[in-house]
This record gives structure tokens, sequence and C-alpha cells, in this order.
């Protein structure tokens, strides 16, 4: 209870600060905003939006219940927990925006539970805790600039390297300061954080991680119509405490000077039906090995690159959208050359894209997919089908799932097939009222030559059904 004590004692002190100021800190007019539609929800906006004066408030909240089932999750190997599981999850948020002239102030609690899962500690388990929490100034003077301070959610781009993904209970937060630079046809974003780790305690709130770093720049230029085009340098300075290998059980990680520069851009192509997208990043720096006691750097080489193209049939029923995509990230083929290739996603998505059991993520290796994508009622109905075709970029390196541990690694077998398998999709998501959403999907993984070279290889299944209520 101390924390929710905690979270209302901030809540009110942002509400009394922001009531008490006698007069505006800057005194240039802020340019009168369009009026927003109502939001939708169970509670109407009335009772969720009001002024006091010139202070804006503004309350949300949502809950979510998801049922997984998961099927040879370790394919076959029965003695490994996590094999075969149905799990239960609840997600509750509610938050609240506090506005006065330029200056707003935003805090957001979120409580995670999960149930019948065989893995421990339950990952997906934390009370209420403070997710986020931040003031934020903009455009002080007109000035095309905001800062904003605090607990606050990260993304960009296709959230390939930075995201704040939603699938799983713990959404991704960062304590961290960003600066904004808003002038068109520019939106330039300098930010400096620590990520936020979940724990499952009940009398602080989560603390950053300290020691390590993410900080960088993410540009977009949006000059031309019907595209957008991004530059971006993301980068990490990590100090790691004894961080053990993935492919060696004898090597641990030390210091860690990582840079990642990338390009990414999507669009329609005018007069046509056509779209395409794209995004290319190369990674550098070093970091410290240790294995047995001796210490050797390694240099960090890396590339990645995304590519799909898209075709919209719009004069149809359901106005589908086919898509064929290929994403491809290095592998280390010698771990021990001194010379580390392993691409690093940094904080990527937890829930695709590629592909919705989380088998892959964009890092050692490559994929072919075909992705179908419906709405047979607008605003109402959606769906996806989709087809993925994985390979190993390095057979030498392991094979890496949504978190970045190994789904399997086999030092022995350097002559395996580099084929993993093959996964097809189904996800249909449908709003039965202006608050209320439901979506189920399912999966099947076809285990390829890889997986047989390397051990049990038995495909795997996994099912779920989720409501969303928004209040």
């Amino acid at each position: 209870m101390k924390r929710v004590h905690v979270m209302a004692t901030f809540t009110f002190g942002v509400v009394c600060f922001l009531l008490s100021m006698a007069g505006p800190a800057f005194t240039a007019e802020v340019p009168k905003a369009a009026k927003a539609p109502a939001s939708s929800g169970l509670i109407p906006s009335s009772y969720k939006e009001f002024n006091i004066g010139d202070v804006k408030i503004k309350f949300g909240a949502d809950d979510r219940l998801r049922y997984e089932k998961r099927e040879n999750f370790k394919f076959g190997d029965s003695t490994k927990p996590g094999n075969d599981d149905g799990l239960w999850y609840n997600r509750f948020r509610i938050n609240m925006n506090v506005a006065y002239q330029n200056f707003s102030a935003f805090v957001e609690g979120l409580q995670n539970d999960e149930w019948e899962s065989e893995i421990r500690p339950r990952k997906q388990r934390d009370e209420l805790d403070l997710h986020q929490g931040y003031i934020q100034i903009s455009r002080p003077g007109n000035l095309p600039v905001s800062l904003k301070v605090g607990r606050q959610e990260l993304k960009y781009g296709a959230q390939r390297l930075i995201a704040a993904p939603v699938w799983s209970n713990n959404i991704r937060a960062f304590d961290a300061i960003k600066l904004s630079y808003n002038k068109a046809p520019f939106d330039i974003d300098f930010f400096v954080g620590d990520e936020v780790i979940y724990t499952d305690h009940n009398k602080k709130f989560n603390d950053a991680r300290w020691g390590k770093y993410l900080y960088g720049v993410y540009a977009t230029y949006k000059g031309v119509p019907g595209h957008v085009f991004d530059l971006y340098s993301i980068n990490i300075s990590d100090e790691h405490d004894d961080l053990q290998s993935q492919t060696d059980s004898k090597t641990y990680y030390g210091d860690i000077k990582q840079y990642t520069v990338g390009t990414r851009g999507e669009g329609k192509i005018v007069s046509t039906n056509f779209g395409y997208g794209y995004e290319i990043a190369y990674q550098f720096g070093n970091r410290d090995a240790v294995t047995k006691g001796k210490r050797k750097s390694q240099d960090i080489r890396a590339w990645a690159v995304h590519a799909d193209v898209n075709y919209a049939f719009k004069d149809i029923f359901s106005q589908p959208v086919i898509t064929l995509e290929y994403n491809y990230a290095t592998g280390d083929d010698d771990p021990k050359d001194g010379t580390d290739k392993t691409f690093d996603p940094i904080y990527q998505g937890t829930h695709g894209p590629y592909g919705i059991i989380d088998f892959f993520r964009w890092q050692n290796m490559e994929e072919f997919a075909v992705l179908l994508d419906f709405t047979p009622v607008k605003n109402r109905m959606k769906g996806s089908l989709q087809y993925h075709r994985f390979y190993l970029d390095e057979t030498n390196d392991a094979w890496y799932g949504t978190s970045g541990t190994k789904m399997r690694y086999n030092a022995k077998s350097k002559n395996a097939s580099d084929y993993v398998g093959d996964e097809v999709d189904f996800v249909l998501s449908y709003k039965v009222f202006n608050f209320m959403n439901i979506e189920g999907g399912y999966a099947h993984f076809f285990c390829g030559d890889y997986v047989e070279d390397t051990g049990l290889s038995s495909d795997a299944d996994f099912f779920y059904l989720q409501t969303m209520i928004t209040f």
C-alpha cells in the first residue's frame, strides 16, 4: 500500500502546483488547438474531462484480460518449464493528465497479474506501480521545442529498435529526459534515459537500471506528402555486472559502448495502390569479454535491413492489403575472433513483427513473409493472415527469441541446416462496443531442418483470446 500512497501524493501535488500558479511562466499566447472529439469509453467524457479555471484535467483507464494456450514451446521437451502452458494475464492502467498553458503533468499507474505459469519468478506480475510520471513544457515563447522530464515511454519508427510494446503486461518505460524540436517539416528528438526494471514487490516503485544508459537522436522528415523519412543514432553505454554470454557459459561481458546509426522510410506511391517500407541499421563499438579470467576487448560490427512492398485492393470487399516483407540481421560466424557480428535490436517490441508466436527477433535471422490484412467491417472488425519462413544467418550463433535469450544453441552442430521453420498466423479483432474490443489469434510453427538437426523438434502451437475495456 505504500506505493499507492506515494502515487496519490504525487498526483495531488501536481494538481496543487498547477492550481496555485498565479500567472503563466511564459507570457506568449499558446495557439488555440482544434476541439478534440469526445473520447470513447465506458465512462462518458464529461466525467473524465473537466476544467478548474485554466487548468484542464483528464482521467483515463483501461483493463485487459488475456488467456494464452501454448503447446510445445520447448519443442516437446516436457522437462523444461513452459513447454505446455495455459496462462491468464490481466493488466489495469489508470492515468491522469493535468495541463496549464505551456505546462502539463502526466501520471500513470500499472497493476499486473499473471496466473498458472510454470516459470518462476512470474515476470508478468507486479503490484500497482508507477509506469509513467513526467512533467512537460511545450512551445515556451512559441518556440518550436518541448521538454519532457521523468518516467516515460520512448518509441520510434516501426519500433524495431526502440519500442513501448503493449503486448506484455509490463510496458517498457524509461527514467528519461527528452528534448523535441518540431518545426515543419522536421521532428527531431534528443533523449537520454535508463530503462525501468519490473520487479514484483509492494514496498517501493520499480527502479531504473542505473549504469546502462540509452541516448541518441531521432529525426523525421515529412516534407514529401505521403512519405516519412527517418535518420537516427541510438546508443548504449552499459556497465554490465558479469552478464553471461548466450553462446559460451564461460564468457562474461563487461562494459559496452554500442552505437547504432540508421535510416528508415515508408510511404505510398502517388496514383497507385502500392506502398513501401524500409529500414537499414549499422552497429559498431566495443565491449569487454572475460573468459576464464582472461579479458579481451571485442569490436562490434553488425547490421540489419528491413524491406517491404504492399498493395491495397481498395475496390473489393474487406479492402485487403497484401504485403511482401524481408528481414535480415547479422549473426556471429566465429565468437572467438575478437569481432562481435551479432546485431542487437536494443529495445525492440516483444510481440511481432516477426510472427505472433514470438520465436524470433531482429538478431541472427533471415525472414521472408507474406501478410494479408483485411477489414470485413469498417471501424469494427479487422484481421490478418500471415506466413513467415525463417532462417539463421549463422548457425554458429544462437537462435534468439523476442526477449533476447536463446531459443536454441548447439555448438557441436556447426553443420546444421540454417532453415529454422515456417509459421502461419491468423489474428482477428472485433470492436463490440466503443469501449470494448475482443481479439483472438492462432499460430502454428512448423519445425525446419535446423530444429531437427539440433534436438527435439515437435511443432509448436499458440492460441490467445483477450478483451480490452476502456473506461
